[in-house]
């Protein structure tokens, strides 16, 4: 893995922490009660199949929800970046941090699971 990719990576780490999406335990990471419920309720609702693009696809709207519900984004905004995403991924500067936090999200989400 290059430096500026652990660099990434340990920035996302922060922002998540930062948001309330994940705290550390004992110097492991753990989806924080509040994301866990949002991604619980989801979870509930999707048909979720066990493999890594249904878990990455459930963290993706998870993130969003999250967004709204805990850190107040208006639900307008969050759907239009949601629209966006699903639409110019690859264009957009968010887009690259956006699929970091959900790939550690997933990660943290199958070992809770593990």
């Amino acid at each position: 893995m290059s430096a500026d990719r652990t660099e990434q990576i340990a920035s996302a780490i922060e922002d998540l922490l930062y948001m309330g999406a994940i705290r550390l335990d004992s110097e492991k990471a753990m989806l924080s009660p509040q994301f866990s419920l949002v991604a619980s309720n989801l979870m509930d609702s999707m048909k979720l199949t066990g493999d890594r693009d249904g878990v990455m696809k459930l963290m993706y709207y998870s993130l969003l929800i999250y967004m709204n519900e805990h850190l107040k984004l208006p639900k307008p905004f969050t759907v239009a970046l949601g629209n966006d995403m699903e639409q110019n991924r690859q264009n957009m500067e968010s887009g690259e941090l956006v699929n970091t936090y959900v790939a550690i999200l997933s990660e943290v989400w199958s070992q809770k699971k593990a």
